[in-house]
């Protein structure tokens, strides 16, 4: 029977050959880089050359579950096993009924972490690879197909804590809402003379992250951003399981507040919004 179409059903993500679960969303993209060539005297560009640093753009969501540690790259970087400044790169494969994908040379680019009342936590990643091939051979099929079953994190289970003397937030004392981590990282190509792929990708100095948190307005909360002294802390998102125990845990050290902001909706309650950054050092 000819494939008429592909569906999210009929993909699967793997790294190092073991699929990765709880996927939500991939996306993966190449755009030629190259420089235009226009003789003397011509009005028009006759020809045009690949530049080296080809970069495809790969990305994939997921929903944070316990027990895929083992599975996913996602979480090496929240166990401090290899961290943001890494150089090492990743290879994925993106299998579906047409064909395999194979995205080889990755290097962390963006990481992020969300949750948010009547959602499941969400991560997301961002990568810059070297290259991305195309094969039919090595598809899935039906037989490939499973559901997954690993225990996720609800909003219960969140816990958010601070030492900030006058600026920091915590679950503790807040009805906190929404909370979102990101980092960026900037990366320099490195090429040898002669090659057209870079040999690795330096990540470029410094790199800040930043923290957000939206909790419910219950009562008059004022702070005061006119000191000269800005309030520095550390911040900690930890995620337990049901029996209590911490599974994953987001440690934000350096952290402190950017902005705050109050928004106001017809029928809707009162959030207030904390912003912070804090530095990112491995």
């Amino acid at each position: 029977m000819a494939l008429d179409r592909v569906h999210s059903s009929e993909t699967q993500l793997f790294y190092t050959g073991v699929r990765v679960p709880a996927v939500q969303s991939i996306n993966f993209s190449t755009e030629k880089n190259s420089t235009d060539l226009r003789p003397l005297g011509n009005l028009s560009y006759g020809d045009r050359i690949l530049n080296s640093n080809q970069t495809t753009n790969f990305s994939y969501s997921i929903i944070a579950t316990t027990g895929a540690s083992a599975f996913d790259p996602f979480y090496t970087f929240q166990e401090g096993e290899e961290g943001f400044l890494s150089t090492e790169s990743y290879g994925f494969e993106v299998k579906d009924f047409a064909g395999k994908n194979t995205i080889t040379g990755a290097y962390l680019t963006s990481y992020g972490l969300e949750g948010s009342v009547g959602s499941f936590v969400i991560g997301s990643s961002t990568y810059n690879a070297d290259t991305v091939s195309f094969t039919s051979s090595d598809a899935i099929d039906f037989s490939d197909t499973s559901s997954d079953s690993f225990k996720v994190f609800i909003p219960r289970n969140i816990e958010i804590d601070s030492n900030l003397s006058t600026e920091g937030a915590s679950t503790e004392t807040l009805n906190i809402q929404n909370f979102s981590i990101n980092v960026a990282i900037n990366r320099a190509a490195v090429n040898k003379l002669g090659s057209r792929t870079p040999d690795f990708r330096y990540p470029q100095l410094p790199i800040d992250g930043a923290f957000s948190i939206g909790f419910l307005k219950n009562s008059v909360t004022g702070i005061d951003l006119s000191s000269l002294v800005v309030d520095t802390g550390t911040m900690s998102v930890n995620l337990k399981s049901d029996d209590g125990l911490t599974r994953m845990s987001y440690t934000m050290k350096q952290c402190s507040l950017k902005s705050v902001s109050e928004s106001i909706n017809l029928d809707g309650n009162n959030v207030i919004n904390f912003s912070y950054t804090f530095c990112v050092k491995k």
